[in-house]
């Protein structure tokens, strides 16, 4: 699987541990060290370094080459990165402890290698060995012996997940589900039902596929950070293997999930963090009765509005399973009315509010439509087919949720709008 491996290099006693450790990956077939010098000029020294590193990869069927890159700018992850980019890699390796290299690639400047890169990374960590001790340790069975593998369930854990069986040497597995805290014991019952059911369903495919590794399941409590590093130390795996991010974070399309983060920064053991490329599948559909729970869930910032099955149409945005927009059609005795048009804050910006507005306007546009429209969205509305109208023109029972402005509408800072059935067609948003 890793064919191509890059390793940045400092030239220190860790780096060499660091280079050291390709001996142990099973099937590699080339190396590149990547020693990055910021004085615009080499020593001959750190040449004689690079190569003295370069001979630590004792494999010979294992290719090794050396680049010494000038990094004028003073930016070492961005230098690592474009390397990454030309040399195409198939896995990076980078040390996480403290000394020269960890002041480059801990902290922020780590995040941006490890978030930005277009490859898995493996973050290798040394435990310490002695002032004297100058050689690589040796390593206690193969690195991918035993496996820790957190799944949240996610499509980019499942798509890490399948990687299992391309890597060389794997004996055991462990599938470890980390709940949060739920509020009620009959909640708690339910979704530990679906967990186990869901890990049992993640055991058999690997199983399946690959009968010769061993799969245990395993359920934790708490934040899950502690306890991936918790169970890694009380199983004594050898690796703990992980997506970028998690289900909360690809969805809001931050480059590296928190949960990881966390854990490349405390565990005390390597994680390989795999690099999934996911296309978001974005959908947009009405809300049955028994799913209004999930609008009253992003209407909770928005005055706590409340939902009716008797009366309400609801259309909702989904990122993947998650719904993130949501309008509704309020059916009144004299009218029907638009609100609840509301997206949760870190999903702004992505035209969801249009996708959820436009599928209510399909299917509920055959009706006159009324709505109170915040005036700097005035524009946004017409180009769904409302037009401004004054307040009188509205229903009375439309009118009634805005009794208290007395009629100053401008004060207020709303718009009374109505669309007639066959207005303008949305736009594709």
């Amino acid at each position: 699987m890793f064919e191509k491996v890059l390793i940045p290099t400092d030239l220190s006693e860790t780096s060499g541990k660091l280079v050291a450790c390709a001996n142990d990956i099973r099937n590699i077939r080339e190396v590149v060290l990547l020693h990055i010098v910021r004085t615009g000029h080499t020593l001959v020294r750190e040449r004689e370094d690079v190569e003295e590193q370069q001979a630590l990869i004792t494999n010979p069927d294992i290719a090794v080459r050396c680049l010494i890159t000038e990094d004028p700018e003073h930016d070492i992850p961005a230098a690592i990165l474009k390397t990454a980019e030309s040399e195409r890699p198939s896995l990076l390796i980078m040390g996480a402890r403290k000394g020269r290299l960890s002041k480059i690639l801990l902290g922020h400047d780590d995040i941006e290698v490890l978030a930005h890169s277009r490859t898995h990374v493996l973050i290798m960590r040394f435990p310490p060995q002695g002032f004297l001790a100058f050689r690589p340790p040796v390593m206690e069975g193969p690195l991918f012996h035993r496996i820790l593998f957190p799944l949240d369930f996610s499509r980019p854990a499942h798509e890490a997940l399948k990687f299992i069986g391309e890597l060389e040497g794997v004996s055991e597995i462990i599938l470890l589900h980390v709940i949060r805290k739920i509020e009620t014991e009959e909640r708690m019952n339910f979704i530990l039902r679906e967990v186990e059911k869901r890990l049992s369903d993640a055991r058999e495919k690997i199983k399946a596929a690959h009968p010769d590794i061993r799969v245990k399941m395993m359920v934790r409590y708490g934040d899950p950070t502690r306890q991936i590093a918790i169970v890694a130390d009380d199983e004594v795996v050898s690796l703990v293997m992980m997506a970028r991010f998690g289900k909360r974070d690809y969805i809001r399309k931050v480059p590296l999930g928190i949960t990881t983060s966390k854990v490349t920064a405390l565990t005390k053991k390597p994680v390989l963090v795999m690099f999934t490329a996911i296309q978001l599948e974005i959908n947009t559909r009405e809300l049955a009765p028994s799913e209004f729970y999930m609008a009253e869930k992003i209407w909770f910032d928005y005055h706590q509005t409340k939902s009716d099955p008797v009366h309400n149409r609801i259309f909702a945005v989904f990122i993947e399973d998650t719904p993130v927009s949501v309008a509704r059609c309020k059916r009144h005795d004299d009218g029907y009315e638009v609100d609840g048009i509301f997206t949760w804050d870190e999903f702004r910006g992505n035209g969801y509010a249009r996708n959820a507005i436009e599928a209510l306007v399909r299917e509920c546009g055959t009706s006159v439509l009324y709505m109170y429209a915040v005036r700097h969205l005035v524009d946004f509305y017409q180009s769904f087919g409302f037009a401004p109208i004054p307040e009188t023109d509205l229903p009375r029972t439309v009118r009634e949720r805005y009794a208290w402005a007395m009629g100053e509408m401008e004060g207020a800072d709303v718009c009374p709008m109505r669309r007639e059935p066959g207005s303008l067609k949305t736009p594709e948003g």
